[in-house]
């Protein structure tokens, strides 16, 4: 349902609205979607890697996550013409920070839920950006226990966190990062949700809606000593 409907859905709301958007792109899907990576470069969406496979790394050898790290990237590259700019495996292992430092070639690391705001990984001699995802600000709860049970909850949980968001941002800026779905928030029972909240964040002043990199490039512009 996500690569055969929720993607239009949702990928025309964002037309509609000329809002721009990071897509979290798993390499073998999107090689079997190309008719979506033709939408994607039309519509100049960003594409960070989401890994080659949506599997749990946790227990799997640092040789093979490198290897599927490569093939991820290596995908993108063919499909796109780059390599991405940005990483979030999601479901990854002690090794996984490491590993893109190592590549040296993403600007940012997603796989972080621990701040409102960017902050830099030290180690050693290196740093890594880390743009932090959200997995509350989710529609993903849709399909975890004592999750969404509708759209009017999904809506009321953005709002909230916006308004909080929003109020703090008066004193310093904040993030906020909004995790989508196609098979998710793409279906007809949910996406209202999702327009009632970009219009309530449209009638807001000082509000940037942006991809990840444009985050990405003022941090390091702006805050790349902190």
């Amino acid at each position: 349902f996500g690569s055969k409907r929720g993607f239009w859905r949702i990928h025309d709301i964002f037309q509609k609205y000329k809002i721009p958007l990071t897509i979290f792109g798993v390499g073998m899907a999107l090689e079997r979607n190309l008719e979506i990576c033709n939408a994607i470069k039309k519509a100049n969406y960003e594409i960070a890697s989401h890994g080659w496979r949506w599997i749990d790394y946790q227990y799997i050898s640092k040789s093979k996550e490198k290897k599927d790290m490569n093939k991820a990237i290596k995908a993108i590259k063919k499909i796109f013409g780059n390599k991405p700019l940005g990483w979030y495996t999601g479901r990854c292992s002690p090794n996984t920070l490491d590993l893109v430092m190592e590549n040296g070639n993403f600007i940012y690391c997603s796989d972080t839920y621990s701040d409102d705001i960017p902050y830099w990984e030290k180690r050693g001699n290196k740093k890594q950006l880390m743009i932090p995802y959200s997995l509350d600000n989710n529609d993903m709860k849709f399909a975890t226990n004592q999750g969404f049970n509708n759209g009017d909850q999904f809506y009321n949980y953005l709002k909230d966190s916006f308004d909080a968001l929003y109020e703090e941002g008066k004193k310093y800026p904040k993030m906020m990062s909004v995790g989508l779905h196609c098979r998710l928030v793409g279906r007809p029972g949910r996406i209202q949700s999702l327009k009632k909240f970009l219009n309530y964040v449209l009638k807001h002043d000082d509000v940037w809606i942006c991809k990840r990199i444009d985050i990405a490039k003022h941090w390091i512009k702006n805050y790349s000593d902190i």
